[in-house]
C-alpha cells in the first residue's frame, strides 16, 4: 500500500462537497452532534461525538464548513497514513496516543450494536479485542500506539479501502464521490465501454430502434403533403397518432403473454429475443400511449374547434358516438396509467394497481368501438390473448394447501405448499398465488424458492403491501392459535424467467437483494442436489452475491448456504454476503481488523455463523465484478439479478463498463 496525496480540489468537488454539507448543516450552517449522527445514520450518539471531535479544529462543538472539507479531504482523499491517523483517533478515546485494551473493547462493542450485531457467544466483544492487542500490540504493553495500528492496517488495505468508501458514502451519496476515488478513464477506455455497452445491449436497442422507426415513418405517412390549413394538419396529426395507438395498443399485450414467453425461453428462437425486457418494453409502451392518446385527442379537438368555429366542441365530443367514446377511453387509461405508476404499484397501495388494470378489458372494447380499424392491428394479438387467458384459467385450477407456513423474521412469510399433481417447474420459475382466506380474487406472483427436486413447493413472501400483510397476520394467528385447518392455496403456472439462461452460462454472477435471492436459492439448491447424484451442470463456476439490510435476514436461508458450504467440496461457488446496514467505516475499523483475524483462524462468522466472512457494508461492485471477470477472463461472465429497480440500474451500469452479460428478474 503506498500513500496517496489529495487530488487537487477543483469547483465542481467543491461544488459537491458545499452541497453535502448544506445537506447535513442546519440554519445555521454548522453540524452538531445530532445532526452528524442524523447523517451517519447511527443509533447512539456516542460514535456521532467521536466523528465530530474528529472535525471539529476549534472545539467549538459544531462543524464549520471549512472544518468540514478540510475533514473530508483528510478521511476520503488523504494520504493513507491521514486516514489511519483519523480512526486511531476515534479509538483513542482520551487523546493520549494509545489505544488501551479498553478503549479497543469499547469501540468493538459500540460498533457491534450500531451494526445490529447479535453475537451468537457470550463475551464475543473481549474474544474480539484479544485479537486486536495479539496482533497489533507488538511489545506487549498492554496498548497499541498509532505506529502499531498503522503496521497491522497496511497489511490489510482492503480494510481501508472499505472504511475509504463507507465515509464518502455518507458524506454526499448523492454526489459521486466514490468515482473520484478511481481513475478517471482515458478517451481510449470511454470508447470501448461504449462497445462494450453496445455488444452486451444491441439485440434490445435494435428491438427498440425498429419500434421508434415504425412511429416516425407511421407519423410521416400520415403528415405527407398536408395542406397549410391548420385544420388539415391537425386531423392528420390526429390520424397518424391514432395509428401509432393501433400499433401500441396491439404490441402492449406481447409481453404479458406470460404462457407465451416461458415457451419461448425453452427453444432456440427465444434465446435469440430480447425476452428480458419484455416487462420494460411494456412499460415503455404504456407511457407513449398516454402520451399519444393526449396528442391524438388534443389534434381532433383543435382541429374541429378550427374547421367549425360555430359549433361548440362540447357537442362534437359529447354528441358523437366517436366523441363519448373517446371521452371514455380518455379516462379509463388515464386511471390505468395513473395507478400503475411506481408510487402506487410498489407500495403497499399496490391492491389499487391490480384492480384498475383490469379496465384493459373495457379499454380495448371501447377502442373497438371507437375505431373499428383497430382489429387490423390488434386482432390476431387479441385471439393469441384470449387462448392464453383461457388457459391460464385452465391452469389456475391447481388447487393445493400449505403442508407448513412460518412467519420469519425482517417482515417475511414461508409456505411450504403440497405439489399439485402433474405439476413440474424449472429453478427459478415463478408462479402466481391465490390465498382465498385472504383475499378470494387477487393474484399475485411469487418466485419458487426451492428446488424442483424437493416434493414441497416453496415461496417466500415479503411483506410489501396489503396482502402480503393479511397473509403474515393470518399466519401468525395460526401459530398462535394453532389452528389446524389448512391454509388452502391455489397455484397458477409455473412460468420462466432470465434465470432459466443460467443453465446455458458457463460462468454466473447471481445476485440477490434482501428477498430477491428466492430464485437463486432453488438454483443453488438445485445445483447441491444435482452433483449430489452426480448430475454434471455446463456451470463450471458460479458466484452467488446476497445483501440484506440486517442480519435476521439471512436466517431465511440459513440452512442452504450451510448445506452449500458442506458439499461444494469441488469450489463450484464462491459465497460473498454483505450486511448493508453494517458499519464499515472509520469507527469499525478495530472490529473489522478482529473479524479478519478471526476469519483466518478459522472462526464461524460473527453475524451468519457460516464459514463465508460477511462483510458490512455496500460491494464496491466495480472492483468485485472487475474481479471475477478477471478470473475468468478471457471467458464470458453473465450476471443475474433480482432486487429493486434502483440497484438493477446501477449494476447495468457496471456490467455494461465491464462487459459482462446482465439479466434481471422481473414480473
Amino acid at each position: 500500500m503506498t500513500d496517496t496525496r489529495p487530488p487537487a480540489v477543483d469547483r465542481a468537488l467543491l461544488d459537491a462537497l458545499d452541497r453535502a454539507f448544506a445537506k447535513h448543516a442546519g440554519t445555521d450552517a454548522r453540524i452538531d452532534a445530532k445532526e452528524l449522527q442524523a447523517a451517519l445514520g447511527l443509533r447512539g450518539e456516542y460514535l456521532a461525538r467521536r466523528v465530530l471531535a474528529r472535525f471539529d479544529r476549534d472545539g467549538d462543538g459544531s462543524i464549520s464548513r471549512d472544518e468540514f472539507l478540510a475533514g473530508v479531504r483528510a478521511v476520503v482523499f488523504g494520504s493513507v497514513t491521514e486516514r489511519l491517523r483519523f480512526a486511531f483517533d476515534l479509538h483513542d478515546h482520551d487523546g493520549d496516543g494509545s489505544v488501551t485494551r479498553e478503549e479497543v473493547a469499547r469501540m468493538v462493542a459500540v460498533t457491534l450494536a450500531e451494526s445490529g450485531i447479535v453475537p451468537r457467544a457470550a463475551n464475543v466483544a473481549e474474544t474480539l479485542t484479544d485479537a486486536v492487542l495479539a496482533h497489533a500490540d507488538v511489545n506487549r504493553d498492554g496498548r497499541v500506539t498509532f505506529a502499531e495500528f498503522e503496521s497491522a492496517l497496511r497489511r490489510r488495505p482492503e480494510l481501508l479501502a472499505r472504511m475509504t468508501r463507507s465515509e464518502a458514502l455518507w458524506i454526499a451519496p448523492s454526489e459521486h464521490l466514490l468515482a473520484r476515488l478511481d481513475a478517471r478513464p482515458s478517451p481510449w477506455e470511454r470508447l470501448r465501454r461504449a462497445l462494450r455497452f453496445l455488444r452486451n445491449r444491441w439485440l434490445p436497442a435494435l428491438a427498440f430502434a425498429l419500434w421508434g422507426a415504425a412511429h416516425v415513418a407511421l407519423l410521416a405517412r400520415a403528415l405527407v403533403d398536408a395542406s397549410p390549413n391548420p385544420s388539415d394538419l391537425f386531423m392528420r396529426l390526429g390520424r397518424g397518432t391514432g395509428v401509432c395507438l393501433d400499433l401500441d395498443g396491439a404490441l402492449i399485450l406481447l409481453p404479458m403473454m406470460r404462457g407465451l414467453l416461458t415457451r419461448l425461453r425453452a427453444v432456440w428462437i427465444g434465446r435469440a429475443l430480447p425476452l428480458d425486457e419484455a416487462v420494460d418494453f411494456h412499460h415503455v409502451a404504456g407511457h407513449t400511449m398516454a402520451a399519444l392518446a393526449l396528442v391524438h385527442a388534443a389534434s381532433f379537438t383543435v382541429a374541429h374547434a378550427w374547421g367549425h368555429l360555430s359549433s361548440p366542441v362540447t357537442a362534437w365530443l359529447l354528441g358523437s358516438l366517436r366523441g363519448v367514446t373517446g371521452v371514455a377511453l380518455l379516462v379509463t387509461f388515464a386511471v390505468m396509467w395513473g395507478f400503475a405508476l411506481p408510487v402506487i404499484r410498489r407500495t403497499r397501495r399496490f391492491e389499487l394497481f391490480y384492480v384498475t388494470h383490469l379496465l384493459y378489458g373495457l379499454w380495448f372494447a371501447l377502442v373497438i368501438v371507437h375505431a373499428p380499424t383497430m382489429l387490423l392491428w390488434a386482432g390476431v394479438p387479441l385471439v393469441a390473448w384470449a387462448i392464453e387467458r383461457r388457459r391460464r384459467a385452465r391452469r389456475r385450477g391447481l388447487s393445493t394447501i400449505a403442508v407448513a407456513a412460518q412467519a420469519l423474521r425482517s417482515g417475511v412469510t414461508r409456505l411450504d405448499l403440497k405439489r399439485p399433481p402433474g405439476f413440474t417447474f424449472s429453478p427459478g420459475d415463478y408462479v402466481y398465488l391465490r390465498v382465498p382466506s385472504v383475499a378470494k380474487h387477487e393474484w399475485h406472483p411469487f418466485t419458487i424458492s426451492s428446488a424442483p427436486e424437493r416434493e414441497a413447493l416453496t415461496v417466500h413472501a415479503r411483506v410489501l403491501g396489503n396482502w402480503s400483510g393479511a397473509l403474515r397476520a393470518r399466519v401468525e394467528r395460526h401459530e398462535v392459535e394453532g389452528d389446524p385447518t389448512p391454509l388452502e392455496v391455489t397455484v397458477d403456472g409455473p412460468y420462466g424467467s432470465p434465470t432459466a439462461h443460467l443453465f446455458d452460462a458457463e460462468y454466473a454472477v447471481l445476485i440477490g437483494a434482501g428477498i430477491g435471492v428466492t430464485p437463486f436459492a432453488s438454483v443453488l439448491e438445485s445445483l447441491v442436489l444435482r452433483a449430489r447424484a452426480g448430475h454434471g451442470a455446463k456451470l463450471r463456476k458460479g458466484h452467488f452475491v446476497w445483501l440484506n439490510r440486517d442480519a435476521y435476514s439471512f436466517e431465511w436461508f440459513a440452512d442452504l448456504l450451510a448445506q452449500l458450504e458442506r458439499e461444494d467440496r469441488g469450489g463450484l461457488l464462491d459465497l460473498h454476503l454483505y450486511m448493508t446496514d453494517g458499519r464499515a467505516g472509520a469507527s469499525s475499523l478495530g472490529l473489522e481488523l478482529a473479524r479478519d483475524l478471526a476469519h483466518d483462524a478459522g472462526a464461524p462468522d460473527l453475524v451468519t455463523g457460516l464459514r463465508t466472512r460477511t462483510n458490512l457494508g455496500a460491494p464496491d461492485w466495480d472492483s468485485l465484478l472487475a474481479g471475477i471477470a478477471a478470473q475468468h477472463a478471457p471467458a464470458r461472465v453473465e450476471v443475474f439479478f433480482c432486487g429493486p429497480a434502483g440497484l438493477a440500474s446501477t449494476l447495468r451500469r457496471v456490467c455494461a463498463r465491464l462487459g459482462l452479460t446482465f439479466r434481471r428478474e422481473r414480473f
